[in-house]
């Protein structure tokens, strides 16, 4: 019984490993008599290309704004009237309407401050971790272009040991 069930593990296996390789662009384009044909390269020169489908890849995430959005001149300012005395500008729906707006404004900014100290916090981590790779020593490589490995030198260790610890001064307060 259990032997019945090897061969179907094994083919769901491979099924799941190959099936995460098949992220390439696909064309859909129409040849010359009019059939539509669905291709992953481009369509020859002398065809009508329709569509292009493309994987989504992840983006980057890039670090929220640090520029305050709160006006300078938020609070109401008293006007001095002909009299002397002091008017706030406006009935009291309106006092309540920018009190609103100035709650508003300061939830954001306090929302963006915790992004950016929790964006901080990762970035201080990779910083990190990046140091201690390099101060770990041992081989080192990145990919090049063809996606070949280039093992990493005695100078570009050190230089990404002082980037690293550049970026821990920098995040890491």
């Amino acid at each position: 019984m259990k032997r019945k069930y090897v061969p179907i593990f094994v083919g769901l296996s491979l099924l799941i490993t190959f099936a995460s390789n098949v992220q390439a662009e696909i064309y859909k384009w129409m040849d010359k008599n009019g059939t539509v044909r669905y291709t992953d390269t481009p369509p020859p020169n002398g065809s009508k290309p329709l569509s292009t489908f493309k994987h989504n890849t992840p983006k980057p995430v890039s670090p929220a704004p640090t520029k305050s959005t709160l006006p300078a001149d938020a609070m109401t300012n008293p006007v001095q009237t002909s009299n002397g005395s002091a008017q706030t500008g406006g009935s009291s729906e309106e006092l309540e309407k920018k009190k609103r707006e100035i709650e508003e404004i300061e939830k954001k900014n306090k929302a963006e401050k915790e992004a950016q100290a929790k964006q901080k916090q990762l970035n201080c981590a990779a910083a990190k971790a990046n140091f201690q790779s390099y101060d770990q020593g041992g081989r080192i490589y990145k990919n090049d272009e063809k996606g070949e490995r280039v093992y990493l030198g005695d100078k570009e260790l050190a230089d990404g040991a002082a980037q690293a610890k550049k970026e821990i001064s920098q995040y890491c307060n």
